[in-house]
């Protein structure tokens, strides 16, 4: 049509007669970006190769060479292997310095992770060589890696916290974390789990139907969990259809500021449902649906085309200026800035939108799901010692030269990671070595007694990922987490065959 041809005929036009030479491709891009950023914050253009590895996220899996690392002193520092990865299997192992890759060095370069990515991810088969550093090993060791297809878990985090409580993590909705839940619940059930702590808290997001399934395993059939409307789009209502695992057992969910989206949609439908608790505080807000059109080059477009309400009839969509997506994405950030995340009378409710659950609840739209009970941020770990113990490395570094040399001495004393967990001490002599180590001075005469114990605990959790990985992780951050904590209370208050309200 005639604006189509508008379209095209500047592009060709700048093509052909602009002052400069000009790429063509990046223009169309820019102008598609420029087109959608005019209708909502989530209205988006991806380009070829991050939409691949966006779809990768929801496939649950990647190809390469099945590392997690961190950049340490500029420096690609192994934290763990994935098990029975190529990786594992070529000989890698936690706490290795990457030095070269295909013979091209990568220490000391200002390498970001992206840079990395781009290494040593690619297609299955190949092969990449990757000289490393190994500490007490004087030489430069080579491995010749063959990529391979890597799991990608979103759901991989559940253990049992006490005798009955079980606890699962979900870090994103993809296509596989039904299946993953699925086996979490499983397993946690035949350990006796009788009440569960859910945790969404910096979920993104991510697949609908993902949501709505897990939803369904702690709904009643014939339960509405979420519906959708837009002006193309007539209302689709989405219901438990099945009998769940957990449809009457005590439930609390955890939210924050960065759940988002099918978190949203959970942590909806538990709350107006009134099947649970939900702990922490306001999520993101993001109350919109995006359909993705797929382009002929590898991109693609996702189009607003609906919006979606939870059960009591509310979008929980925040507001936004369609002229400017910059406020819209800093408001995250004026929650701290304004005391959102600390105080809970200022947490921002839209009165105007008050919906009542079946029991009587007041429950609030326009801006996020509001938490049943808050938990402020925890201010400890924002200490300016810990925050920048955290932020420059310090801790991992201190937990790597720890496992460097005494990795075999704490594996014999600790067989296993729940041996580590339950035994396993830092003790304020460690501290101080940590603080030698990052040349940061007298440590312990700056931090209260409460500050120290959050210390102690992410070394020791550091050193337990390192050596036992995300299983033995999770247990040692958690012990110190407020909102747990919070719901661990809540759900020891409870019968086993108590619906939480």
């Amino acid at each position: 049509n005639e604006d189509d041809d508008k379209i095209s005929l500047i592009l060709n036009y700048i093509k052909d007669n602009y002052v400069d030479s000009v790429n063509p491709k990046e223009l169309e891009n820019e102008a598609i970006q420029s087109l959608l950023e005019q209708l909502d914050p989530h209205s988006d253009f991806i380009p070829a190769e991050k939409f691949k590895q966006i779809r990768e996220e929801m496939q649950g899996n990647f190809e390469g060479i099945g590392i997690e690392f961190n950049i340490i002193d500029d420096t690609i520092r192994v934290v763990q292997t994935i098990s029975n990865g190529p990786s594992e299997k070529a000989g890698l192992m936690a706490g290795d310095q990457i030095i070269y890759v295909n013979d091209t060095l990568v220490a000391g370069v200002k390498i970001t992770n992206e840079k990395v990515f781009k290494k040593l991810r690619g297609s299955k088969g190949t092969k990449v060589k990757v000289s490393i550093k190994r500490r007490n090993v004087p030489q430069i060791l080579n491995f010749t890696i063959e990529r391979d297809r890597i799991p990608l878990y979103s759901a991989d985090v559940y253990y049992m916290i006490t005798q009955d409580i079980g606890y699962i993590r979900i870090e994103r909705f993809a296509q596989k974390t039904v299946r993953e839940f699925e086996k979490a619940m499983q397993s946690l059930l035949k350990k006796g789990m009788k009440k569960l702590i859910l945790d969404l808290r910096d979920n993104p997001g991510g697949i609908l139907e993902a949501a709505v399934k897990i939803a369904d395993h702690f709904l009643p059939e014939g339960t509405n969990i979420v519906y959708t409307e837009g002006r193309k789009y007539p209302r689709k209502y989405y219901k438990a259809q099945s009998e769940g695992y957990f449809e009457t057992q005590p439930l609390v969910v955890l939210i924050n500021e960065g759940s988002a989206s099918a978190s949203e949609i959970v942590a909806g439908a538990i709350q107006d449902n009134d099947r649970g608790i939900i702990i922490g505080r306001r999520s993101f807000g993001k109350g919109l649906v995006q359909e993705e059109l797929d382009l002929p080059d590898g991109s693609a477009i996702r189009l607003t085309v609906a919006k979606y309400y939870t059960p009591t009839g509310r979008c929980i969509q925040k507001p936004y200026n369609k002229k400017n997506r910059m406020d819209y994405y800093m408001e995250e950030y004026e929650r701290y800035i304004n005391g959102e995340v600390i105080k809970p009378d200022s947490t921002k409710l839209d009165t105007t939108q008050k919906f009542k659950t079946p029991k009587g609840k007041i429950v609030y739209g326009g801006g996020g799901i509001v938490p049943d009970i808050f938990i402020p941020e925890d201010t400890g770990i924002h200490h300016s010692k810990i925050n920048s113990f955290i932020i420059n490395g310090c801790i991992q570094q201190y937990a790597f030269s720890v496992t460097d040399k005494n990795k075999n001495t704490i594996l014999n004393a600790f067989p296993t990671a729940e041996n580590f967990i339950q035994k396993y001490s830092v003790n304020d002599e460690m501290i101080k070595h940590m603080a030698e180590h990052c040349n940061k001075g007298n440590v312990l005469s700056s931090l209260n007694p409460k500050e120290i114990t959050k210390l102690k605990n992410l070394i020791k959790a550091s050193i337990g990922r390192i050596i036992y990985g995300n299983t033995a992780y999770y247990p040692i951050t958690n012990q110190t987490d407020h909102a747990i904590q919070k719901a661990v209370e809540i759900l020891n208050q409870t019968e086993p065959d108590e619906n939480v309200k």
